[in-house]
Parts: structure tokens; sequence; C-alpha cells
């Protein structure tokens, strides 16, 4: 049997392009050894590749849409789908779910502070990663996560031996640079060089002696990504102010409408549902906040016609010289029902959250996915915390000092009727 040559770049120009090279490779290796009947064999690769790519994007859909419904049960979620994904054209796959459970694992010691949901809504970002790269998607950055900061702030009356660190816990520390700077009266240094990631999930920075120079000058340290501040931390000093605190409210009147893209399926629901989430979030930066509403549709038998997708934009803005603290109440508004006929449906929203309506649009006659399948949604007042901007301690941040015994005496007694001037 004569050997036949067939350059891999030919291989990789077929038809079916949503899986990696991994794949390729694990099922055309035996055919390019063999030679025999090459022509019918490629066909029946070819059809094998694809099927291994839509099992394993349907094995992804699937955990996505569980975390959709319950993200507190991500743990339990990611061993399955570890399980589900058995051949060996999917051990790629199957290593970097497997590699995001240990990593989730790892990081709700008791000290990240991070609930349940918080690291479900994680893994579900991941693994819409994960699925975007095997369908040569674009990929979002992953943006680092801070939870929580030990401590909050720095006294500078405290000795020397009790202020040596600060610790960051969070997610995603190591995925992207991350930038640290000191501010001081007349200067701002980065001292990015004395940050320190031990793990994705926990950081120091070292406030010793060969680390950040705080001297009596030094007002805040900060630390950046992508030129956007994501923590501020307050250095206290024997004149540092408490910080002024307000509530604001901000209501939209108008109504936002949202069209996700098709997905997957024929765009046609056909009287088949459609099976519907949404949910709509504020998320703070400290200076923004911003809206997320994500939907998702989808056919509940035949191919699974679904359209899916996020909106993401920018809601509210803090006025001058002061930063968001936190959002008051709720931050998340959800729904989920079955589509069963063509009218119009409203769903979920109520008196807290961001939305007070979900109007949604399912199923008509005709193309659905990607054209009208949609939602509409009105909204509730956002109430904002807001802290002064300047060079100051926040009344919270002070409290919380206090319990941990990380703030000296002196500087709580300074600070004690200031602190009862501002309370509201």
């Amino acid at each position: 049997m004569k050997a036949i040559t067939i350059p891999l770049s030919h291989l990789f120009q077929t038809r079916v392009g949503t899986c990696k090279s991994l794949i390729w490779l694990a099922v055309f290796m035996p055919i390019m050894m063999s030679g025999c009947s090459i022509g019918d064999k490629i066909d029946k690769a070819t059809d094998k590749v694809s099927d291994i790519a839509g099992d394993t994007v349907a094995t992804l859909d699937g955990a996505i849409d569980a975390l959709d419904r319950n993200s507190a049960s991500w743990q339990t979620i990611l061993q399955d789908t570890t399980q589900q994904l058995t051949t060996d054209a999917q051990s790629t796959i199957r290593n970097e779910v497997s590699d995001l459970l240990n990593r989730s694992v790892a990081a709700t010691g008791t000290e990240l502070r991070c609930n349940a949901d918080f690291i479900g809504a994680r893994v579900r970002q991941a693994l819409v990663r994960i699925r975007a790269r095997l369908l040569h998607q674009s990929v979002p950055p992953v943006e680092p996560a801070l939870c929580h900061v030990t401590p909050a702030a720095v006294d500078m009356a405290l000795d020397a031996s009790r202020r040596n660190k600060l610790e960051f816990f969070g997610y995603d520390f190591d995925t992207t640079p991350i930038k640290v700077t000191l501010q001081d009266k007349s200067r701002t240094l980065d001292v990015s060089s004395s940050l320190d990631r031990l793990t994705h999930y926990h950081m120091t920075l070292n406030l010793g002696a060969n680390g950040v120079p705080l001297s009596s000058a030094s007002n805040r340290l900060t630390l950046e990504w992508q030129d956007r501040s994501i923590s501020s931390i307050a250095v206290i000093q024997p004149a540092t102010p408490v910080c002024r605190e307000k509530t604001e409210t901000y209501t939209r009147s108008t109504y936002l409408s949202y069209t996700p893209p098709h997905t997957r399926g024929d765009k046609e629901y056909s009287g088949n549902g459609p099976e519907v989430w949404a949910t709509a979030n504020w998320i703070s930066d400290g200076t923004h906040v911003n809206l997320r509403l994500w939907m998702k549709a989808k056919e509940t038998r035949s191919d699974w016609t679904t359209a899916e997708g996020e909106r993401i934009e920018s809601y509210y803005t803090a006025p001058s010289g002061w930063r968001i603290d936190s959002i008051q109440g709720n931050v998340e508004s959800s729904a989920h029902y079955v589509d069963t006929d063509h009218n119009d449906d409203r769903q979920g929203g109520g008196p807290n959250g961001p939305v007070k309506e979900f109007k949604f649009r399912g199923d008509r006659d005709g193309d659905d996915a990607g054209s009208y399948t949609g939602v509409d949604v009105t909204f509730n007042p956002l109430v904002v915390k807001l802290v002064e901007v300047a060079n100051c301690a926040p009344a919270s941040t002070v409290k919380t000092l206090q319990i941990k015994g990380l703030i000296a005496p002196d500087t709580v007694k300074r600070m004690q009727p200031m602190m009862l001037k501002l309370r509201p």
C-alpha cells in the first residue's frame, strides 16, 4: 500500500472550525498512518470532529445553564461537567474545567470573604471564556475581583511591626498586571514592586522597612487595573479627618430594550417555548455604576434554538469629589419562565433590585432568535452610599479597625467626636 502525504494545513481548512487542533490530531493521526481509503476516512473523521465539538459545546452550555439557575452549586456543577467530558479529544477542555474547579475550591478559605454566589459568577464567566475560545469567538479580558482588604486602612500611630503589610483577598489576581501607587502630599509613587502574589486569590503588600516607603506625608495606597482604581486604602496620620458620607438616590425614567444575538439552532422556536432566563445587575467600580443585563432564550426541544447575550452600559456617575462606597439594597434582579404563546410576558422585578419589571418577547410566527426575541426593562431607584474623596478615613473603616485592634486607641479617641458629628 502506497503511503499518502497530506499537509496538516489542508486538514485544518475543513468545514468544521469549532474545536482546537488537538481534536484534529487525535482523530486524524491514525488515518495518516494507515493511508487506506483516505477520502472516506477523512469524511468520517470530519463528522467525528463535528460530533466531538458539538458534544463539548453542549456540555459547556449545560454547565452554564445550571450556574444560571443556581450559582451557589458551582462545585457540584464543575464536578459533573468534568465527568461528562470523557473522550481523549476532549481532554484539553476537561483539564481546563478541572483546573477551574481546583482554583475555585482553593479560593474559598475563611479569610476570602467572598460568598458562594460570587464564586459561582466567576466560574460561569470562566466557562463562557472556555466556550468562546473553543468556538473561536472573542474572549473578554479577565478582570481581577477584590473581596477584602486587611487592614482596611493603615494607622501610622501603630508600632511599625503591627502595620508591616496589607493583605488582599479576591479572585484572578494572576491573570493581568495590577498596579499599586502611594499618594503623598506632593507626588504619586509606583510601589508595585512591593506587591507579592502568593496565589491567584491572595496578595500581600510589604509595608516594612524594605517595602513601601510610608512616611508622615503619605495619604493613601491605591490598587489599579487598566488605569482604573479597584481599591483605595487610607493612611491615617495624626491630622487625618473622618470622611464625610451621604446617600444619593438616582431615578431613571426611561426603559432599556435588548435583543440578544442568535447563538444556536435555526432561529425559529416553533412553539417550543422558549425557556427564558434574565438577570440585571448594578456593578460599581467606585466612580460609576454600570448595568449588566443578560438574557437567554432556549428552545425546549428540537434543535435547541437559542438567543443569548449581555449588554453593559453606564448607569450612574458619582458627583465630583465623592466615590461610591456601596449600593444600598439588592444589586440583582432575575426572572425565569417558559413562554407558551405569542404575547409579551411580564415577569420578575418588584420593588427591590435594579428592575421594576421585565417585559419579554419570546416566540412569534417566523424567525425569533436574534431579530425579535428580547426584553424591555424598567428600573427601580438606585440608592448609593457616597464617601468624600479626600485625605480622610471613612467612619466604617475606623469602626472595622477598632473591632480588629488595628488602630491605636489615641486615634480612635481623636476621631470619635468627628464620627458622632458626621453621623446621619
